[in-house]
């Protein structure tokens, strides 16, 4: 009996008139799945994965405590623009002056935080840096 090379058959196991993934077993893509993953669906596997994945978690650097100090010791007001910081507090108020890729060691010093707004934030870090760069450090 010579074999029916047609893509689209009868799954073996299903029944089911699809194109035929496995042409040896003549199983369409689903039934070759379940075959391959001990009889789960793609839908099974996909939550067993995603389930087993922990969330990364960054070491804490002991950057919060520090902002949480200056927050509660300065006024909640921009060094550049003098705009008041809404509660609550949020990092994006806290600018290091000396970056902290250039400058690590300087990362936990109060002197090198200053509270800025979101909008002077993003302009220091983004934009030229000499309006508003201070080397007194």
């Amino acid at each position: 009996m010579a074999k029916n090379n047609e893509p689209f058959q009868n799954c073996k196991e299903c029944g089911k008139y699809r194109y035929i993934v496995n042409k040896t077993k003549c199983l369409c893509d689903d039934c070759n799945y379940k075959r391959l993953h001990k009889g789960k669906s793609r839908f099974e596997v996909r939550a067993e994965r995603n389930k087993a994945k922990k969330p990364k978690l960054r070491p804490a650097t002991g950057e919060l405590a520090l902002f949480k100090e200056i927050w509660a010791e300065r006024a909640h007001v921009c060094t550049h623009c003098g705009a008041k910081l809404p509660e609550p507090l949020k990092p994006i108020y806290f600018s290091h002056i000396k970056s902290k890729g250039a400058f690590p060691e300087l990362r936990l010093e109060k002197t090198n935080i200053e509270l800025t707004c979101p909008k002077c934030h993003q302009e220091y870090e983004f934009g030229t840096r000499t309006s508003v760069c201070k080397d007194d450090i």
